[in-house]
């Protein structure tokens, strides 16, 4: 920063996957061993992670601002030093003091939501619990042994934590509801249900991302550039032979049925799969969402058989313009009857000495089965392993 060779807007790779890490391990460990385990509750977790990986841009940008401030005053570098070191103190031990907490009690408290949730025919009520001492804040203090129904607006508001270091907590119970409305507000910042948001820091109300119009454009370019240049792969499932990856930046939306698909090749054919991320910066296409032992590729959910044909041609819009190979992966669950004839023909319109040759390999999965076809394979008609599978 001292040379000119770096601005905030830029951001700092290595500052903010610093500060992901301890905010994540933090989380980790409030929630438990499942916050890694994609088989249930998985766009929740993932969510999760999103809020401290866009918390932790925000944070790099507020703190890379304050250092930048006092170059105006054309410091040697001593001083400057000197500067920028009382602010890592404030940001990275002060601050993160709070953040690390409040990251740990947000990730217990989101597990918990899940498991209320498991459980509200049986106890439909929750209860406010504070720790009862005297450290405990008044407005708290006011909200213990409240009781209100589950899905009270109630608990929009006030599901904890609800402050920096909040140690409050809920019960579930079927005691009778408690009357009247409580007063205050939570600490500013802390509006909100992390429950049901799956935000640990409100990016609507904390400082942190009040960004300057004349650099917000340039925030998130930054930003964009290092979700692909620092996708943060999480490791969530291995066997003997393979391991399957999920970037924190893979679409929430579609992680369940990518993840449930992605596990069945693992286990399946024991090849390793990684879940990308998703980039706005792919304009006019959706980016491949998979990466199978180290070649892009894509989960095409077929209607009809006639969706094979259709789903080579859009990965190869997926997959850009190049000399790039790759592979596709159908899922076959949506046909009720599948022969191998029609499947085949499908393969014939794609593959041929002269077609399909950035193709490497085909994937196919029905009912918690997979089946992997070389390009090779295809040309030479060797389908004795699908036609097993079908």
């Amino acid at each position: 920063m001292h040379d000119g060779k770096l601005k905030p807007s830029d951001l700092n790779g290595d500052l903010l996957t610093t500060i992901l890490g301890d905010l994540k391990g933090s989380m980790k460990t409030g929630y438990g061993d499942s916050f890694l385990d994609y088989t249930a509750n998985a766009k929740s977790k993932l969510q999760l992670k999103q809020n401290l990986y866009r918390f932790s841009g925000a944070k790099t940008f507020q703190e890379l601002a304050k250092i930048n401030y006092f170059l105006g005053n054309n410091k040697s570098f001593p001083d400057f030093k000197k500067e920028a070191l009382k602010v890592n103190q404030e940001y990275n031990v002060q601050y993160l003091e709070n953040e690390f907490v409040t990251a740990n009690r947000s990730g217990a408290m989101a597990e918990k939501w899940q498991k209320i949730n498991d459980q509200k025919v049986l106890y439909p009520n929750l209860k406010y619990k504070t720790v009862k001492d005297n450290r405990v804040r008044e407005e708290h203090r006011q909200l213990h042994d409240v009781i209100k129904p589950i899905d009270d607006a109630f608990w929009d508001k006030w599901y904890p934590p609800n402050g920096w270091r909040c140690r409050c907590y809920v019960t579930q119970t079927d005691e009778p509801a408690t009357p009247g409305t409580a007063t205050g507000e939570p600490t500013p910042g802390f509006h909100g249900h992390v429950g049901k948001s799956n935000m640990t820091f409100n990016e609507e109300e904390h400082p942190y991302f009040i960004f300057p119009a004349a650099d917000a454009k340039k925030i998130k370019a930054s930003f964009e550039n290092l979700k692909l240049a620092e996708p943060d792969y999480n490791l969530v499932h291995t066997n003997k032979k393979a391991e399957l990856e999920v970037s924190t930046w893979a679409d929430p939306y579609d992680i369940e049925i990518n993840h449930k698909y992605a596990k069945t090749l693992v286990d399946e054919l024991g090849v390793s799969v990684k879940i990308k991320a998703h980039s706005e910066f792919i304009k006019d296409r959706k980016n491949p969402e998979y990466e199978i032992n180290g070649l892009n590729s894509d989960l095409k959910s077929i209607q009809s058989v006639k969706g094979i044909t259709n789903g080579f041609d859009a990965a190869k819009t997926q997959m850009g313009i190049g000399k790039n190979h790759y592979s596709v992966v159908f899922n076959l669950d949506n046909l009720k009857k599948v022969k191998l004839a029609d499947i085949t023909k499908q393969l014939s319109n794609k593959f041929s000495a002269t077609r399909g040759k950035n193709i490497d390999r085909v994937f196919f999965i029905r009912k918690g089965k997979a089946v992997e076809l070389t390009r090779d394979n295809i040309l030479k008609k060797e389908y004795k392993a699908l036609e097993a599978m079908l």
